[in-house]
């Protein structure tokens, strides 16, 4: 009887592009199990502490640091050397005295990115679906797999637009609680997560709706150019100031 599902195993050559990978020394490459990110849009948890940074020099010495569960992921121990680490997660290694979240950057896709011990008690999640659930309570789909239910909304005002998707709710680590929300509107701070743009960030100052056709689209100011992008490649980052620092471009 044949195998349902896809492939275990990965080549090198077919993973994606910004796996920092030398992909005609060997054939196999780790491959990301199912996970709260997809393969296109994460790096399997041995990549970075091997390659990016440096902590171990063999798949197999990483794996050991992993599995004796020196690393945490959004303040969650993990064990599994294939798990997959992507947007705005928070990574830290016990006695490397330094604490990482995953960043786009141009040119270069997901990469850490050195942060202060305080910035690494929360992270951006993106608000991808909204919908009404039993009890009036409201369900809300994140970018990383999360769905958080938010209870009745009576009993407090409610805001026009509140947790409309694109916007991004800041969740506390590693409780996952909600600490704050940064609304997808003009004149917020938008990072572009896709796309030729990625890893660029400025001020969103127009949102054009979208058509069956057409998606919305979104135009980002970065103080010297401006360019347009789709609204799905973008995850606001803070109104007055980005409430997650990006570093250098």
């Amino acid at each position: 009887m044949a195998r349902k599902g896809g492939s275990r195993q990965l080549k090198r050559e077919p993973a994606p592009g910004f796996w920092p990978i030398k992909r005609k020394e060997r054939t196999w490459a780790p491959n990301t199990r199912p996970g709260p990110h997809s393969r296109g849009k994460s790096l399997p948890l041995v990549i970075i502490i091997r390659e990016i940074l440096g902590y171990a020099r063999t798949a197999k010495e990483a794996t050991r640091i992993i599995s004796t569960g020196k690393v945490k992921i959004d303040g969650v121990v993990r064990r599994d050397h294939r798990f997959p680490v992507g947007l705005m997660d928070v990574l830290q290694v016990e006695g490397a005295g330094q604490i990482f979240r995953i960043l786009p950057k141009p040119n270069r896709g997901l990469t850490p990115t050195p942060i202060s011990e305080k910035e690494a008690g929360f992270k951006l999640c993106k608000i991808i679906g909204k919908r009404n659930i039993e009890g009036g309570k409201i369900q809300l789909n994140l970018h990383d797999g999360r769905s958080i239910i938010l209870q009745s909304q009576s009993g407090r005002q409610k805001t026009e637009g509140e947790f409309a998707p694109g916007g991004a709710m800041q969740l506390g680590l590693p409780k996952q609680n909600m600490m704050g929300l940064v609304p997808f509107q003009t004149g917020a701070l938008g990072l572009v997560v896709d796309g030729r743009n990625q890893g660029i960030f400025g001020k969103i100052t127009t949102i054009t709706p979208g058509t069956h056709t057409r998606p919305k689209i979104v135009k980002i100011e970065t103080g010297s150019e401006a360019f347009d992008t789709p609204a799905e490649y973008v995850i606001p980052v803070g109104t007055q100031a980005s409430l997650v620092g990006l570093g250098e471009k």
